[in-house]
């Protein structure tokens, strides 16, 4: 492209008049390309820039989200259930499972209190308790977090694709240093 536009001499004489006098006008003529190939060269720039956004644009989430702890699936079918409840105490008091494992990790809140229940390494879950402590009213709804009114029971779908040691805990502002973690030791598989 040689320019924004194509411009006569008359335009020109009126710019370096209009300049001589403080004022900044500009009379563009519109290029004199064909129309449809202009609408054609910026719906294929339009195109380019949303593939080139891919599965990961903001607003739309990947089937698979790598976190810190493992991954978290969206729409992952039929899943084994682990189940685990949480009052002043989780129930089992730990979890351990095989490196690899898919399960959609159900958790029931029999406490009288709301919790934001996360699951992450220390690392990831200290980052995360120290955004809701400075930011309370910030979105609760990350893919490694379930929101769990009291009686309610809420489902993370969750690959184990790490081994180590992670935890579930609430990272509710008002919760914090006073919820126990659910320790999840994630074992290498078996062969």
């Amino acid at each position: 492209m040689s320019g924004a536009a194509d411009t006569t001499d008359e335009s020109n004489t009126h710019r370096q008049a209009n300049r001589k006098s403080g004022i900044l006008a500009v009379n563009v003529i519109p290029p004199t390309r064909h129309p449809m190939k202009q609408t054609l060269a910026a719906i294929v720039i339009i195109f380019h820039m949303l593939a080139a956004q891919g599965s990961g644009a903001h607003g739309i989430l990947p089937d698979e989200i790598p976190m810190a702890g493992g991954t978290a699936l969206r729409e992952p079918g039929p899943l084994p259930a682990l189940p685990v409840s949480f009052g002043h105490h989780w129930q089992p008091a730990t979890l351990r499972v095989q490196h690899t494992a898919a399960v959609a990790l159900s958790v029931t809140n029999h406490s009288t209190d709301w919790h934001l229940f996360a699951l992450g390494d220390g690392t990831a879950l200290r980052d995360q308790n120290l955004i809701h402590r400075l930011m309370p009213d910030l979105r609760k709804d990350y893919p490694n977090t379930r929101l769990s009114e009291p009686g309610s029971t809420v489902t993370l779908p969750w690959r184990f694709d790490q081994v180590g040691e992670f935890e579930l805990r609430c990272v509710r502002a008002e919760h914090q240093g006073h919820s126990p973690p659910l320790p999840i030791q994630v074992l290498p598989a078996t062969p």
